[in-house]
This record gives C-alpha cells, sequence and structure tokens, in this order.
C-alpha cells in the first residue's frame, strides 16, 4: 500500500475527505518528528516505540579500498508493539 492508498483508507476510516486526511497524516507525521528531535523515546502502548539513539564515528573501507570517515549521528529506531505485532500476524 502507498501513501495515497493509505489517505484513501484513512479519510474513509475519519469519514472525511482525502484532503482532510492527508493534511491529518502530515501533522501526526511533522509533529511525530518533532517529539523525537526534543525527546529520546516516544511511546504509543500497544503500537510501537520510537527510539533516537547515537552511532558512534567509525572509519569504513570503501569499495576502492580506500578508508572513509563515517561521523557521529543520531539514528531513529522503531520497535513494534505488542498489539501491533499481534495484528501482524493475525493477518488472514
Amino acid at each position: 500500500m502507498n501513501k495515497a492508498e493509505f489517505v484513501k483508507l484513512l479519510a474513509k476510516n475519519m469519514d472525511t475527505s482525502a484532503t482532510s486526511a492527508d493534511k491529518t497524516l502530515k501533522t501526526v507525521f511533522e509533529t511525530i518528528g518533532e517529539a523525537i528531535t526534543q525527546e529520546d523515546i516516544l511511546a504509543f502502548v500497544g503500537f510501537g516505540t520510537f527510539k533516537t539513539s547515537v552511532s558512534k564515528a567509525r572509519d569504513v573501507k570503501t569499495p576502492r579500498d580506500t578508508i572513509a570517515h563515517v561521523p557521529e549521528k543520531r539514528v531513529v529506531k522503531f520497535s513494534v508493539g505488542a498489539d501491533l505485532k499481534a495484528k501482524a500476524n493475525s493477518k488472514k
């Protein structure tokens, strides 16, 4: 399912227009982005948890046998919650 199909399904489930559903979805994603920028953990019980961590700086070997430096950076990880995992495994 792509974003357009998801927006149609969301609009149907919210009993609203696709434009309104798309705006809602964009707002939710932007708000999640703001929240994980401010905090290290954002948890939705049953759905999942967004966590940020820092990947260490390291040197890696490139295909041309040279060494490249990869700087330290923050990365976002998502852990699936129990309810969502159960729904995914009960698919018909």
